[in-house]
């Protein structure tokens, strides 16, 4: 089935991110893979055109498997990361076999209805070998971004490139206790400013 994501797919991968967002994403990225052994398994969910993190762990010379409900997006990372693996599917509904090293969950689960984000932690907890690294991006500090309390609205729809787009979260506080609910310990909460104030959080699975 076709989303608003491959209708936009090529301009997306046209559009060129500032290299001051690119760096600093990278930097994200490149704390949850340090310390692991090369070769090690890592999970993309919500991967996009595989630019720039997939190819980023890729080239890091990490395994990665990337997963996106796109299928146009997901041609162009197949094209731009051939040695990854793609999955075409839902992030909600998705099975996933393998165990990682780290995750990554960048600006894509708040693609996601909320009511569904407490699964979708545990999921990415389950997906995880103990100790393993996460990182991802939730609500936003505007209050205009997402819902500020567990009563509001489900969430709210935007358009890019002539195309809606549908965005939900939680206020921050009720995300981080999602998030520790799950499984996780919490090591970096903080604005990513890079990203219209969305948090970027990075968490480890506890044993």
């Amino acid at each position: 089935m076709q989303n608003s994501y491959d209708l936009i797919a090529d301009k997306w991968h046209a559009n060129v991110r500032d290299d001051s967002y690119v760096r600093r994403v990278l930097r994200y990225v490149d704390r949850i893979l340090e310390g692991l052994p090369t070769g090690a398994k890592v999970l993309d969910l919500g991967c996009s055109t595989g630019n720039p993190i997939a190819k980023h762990v890729v080239q890091r010379g990490y395994r990665l498997t990337g997963v996106d409900q796109s299928q146009r997006m997901l041609e162009i990372a197949q094209r731009e990361v051939p040695e990854a693996e793609f999955i075409h599917a839902d992030m909600v509904e998705v099975d996933l076999q393998d165990r990682f090293a780290a995750a990554i969950a960048w600006d894509s689960a708040f693609h996601v209805a909320r009511k569904y984000h407490s699964a979708l932690y545990q999921k990415l907890a389950q997906a995880l070998q103990p100790e393993g690294k996460l990182l991802l991006s939730v609500g936003g500090t505007d209050p205009g971004d997402f819902s500020s309390s567990e009563s509001d609205a489900e969430g709210f729809t935007s358009e890019m490139h002539g195309h809606t787009f549908f965005y939900s979260g939680y206020e921050p506080g009720v995300a981080r206790k999602l998030i520790e609910s799950a499984g996780f310990e919490i090591e970096l909460w903080e604005v990513d400013a890079s990203s219209r104030g969305h948090i970027a959080v990075i968490a480890r699975r506890l044993p």
